[in-house]
């Protein structure tokens, strides 16, 4: 029980030295960190099509406003819990890579998360003046951001990127006994892209695949921060779609170890 306990403490003394080292890589490419911003922006382009179609008249509990809040949102918890971790997987284990990496006292899983998250800083610096930018098309979207219910939304955004990177991990992993799992992971992403609330409010859902979608991964990881930022989950009800998340987190967090540490076995039986 001492070792795994040493391990993690090494591990947590670490990370900030490696969130240091990521964030000067991020800044020197910070040209790259735009155009994966950019590649998130379909919330903008969503929010154009809900809006005209909100002209005909409300639709559920939403009109232009709270469409431009929603999707506003979006584009916010989609740029904060995005991540990348199942390219670099890909590439480390195709390109023999991971050897070295492997050499390292700590799991190359810390150093992705790690590059990963220090490059967040950034990205909210992009988003600042475009979210600005929405207020001013739209000045009366409703974003309740009160000191309680923005603190929920940060825990949720937290609690989403780390649900993805794990779910990541997961994908990543699977490249020990394939020759490359994009395609798959792509399948995930375009279930993830109609199930998590990216391009349509899940609330206007039938009620019965509402009922079945409201408690899928794909909403934890995107759906909830969005719900909680924009005050549709607030109260005991947005501690509950926290606690959904940690549960998910949990879950997805023991599968992606179990796939790394039997992939990590046969890439080390069978050599770079």
């Amino acid at each position: 029980m001492s070792a795994p306990l040493g391990t993690l403490r090494h591990a947590a003394a670490a990370f900030p030295d490696l969130l240091r080292v990521s964030w000067a890589d991020m800044v020197a490419y910070r040209a790259e960190i735009v155009i994966w911003f950019l590649t998130g922006t379909l919330p903008i382009i969503m929010m154009l099509v809900w809006d005209r179609v909100a002209e005909a008249g409300d639709i559920g509990r939403f009109d232009q406003p709270a469409f431009a809040a929603y999707f506003t949102a979006t584009l916010a918890c989609r740029q904060l819990t995005g991540s990348w971790v199942v390219w670099e997987i890909n590439q480390l284990i195709r390109t023999g890579s991971l050897s070295p990496a492997l050499l390292k006292p700590l799991n190359p899983l810390l150093f992705l998360s790690a590059e990963s998250l220090a490059e967040k800083p950034l990205r909210a610096a992009i988003l600042v003046p475009l979210v600005a930018l929405l207020f001013l098309w739209r000045p009366d979207m409703p974003l309740p951001l009160s000191p309680v219910q923005l603190s929920l939304a940060v825990v949720a955004i937290g609690l989403g990127w780390l649900l993805n990177v794990a779910i990541q991990v997961c994908f990543g992993c699977l490249a020990f006994r394939l020759e490359q799992t994009m395609g798959l992971y792509m399948v995930w992403f375009g279930l993830w892209a109609l199930l998590s609330g990216y391009l349509f409010p899940l609330e206007l859902m039938p009620p019965v695949a509402r009922a079945v979608v409201q408690v899928l991964p794909f909403r934890a990881t995107l759906g909830i921060p969005v719900e909680v930022l924009t005050g549709a989950l607030s109260g005991w009800d947005a501690v509950g779609g926290l606690g959904l998340q940690v549960a998910w987190v949990l879950a997805v967090g023991l599968l992606a170890r179990l796939l790394w540490r039997r992939g990590v076995r046969r890439y080390e039986a069978y050599g770079a």
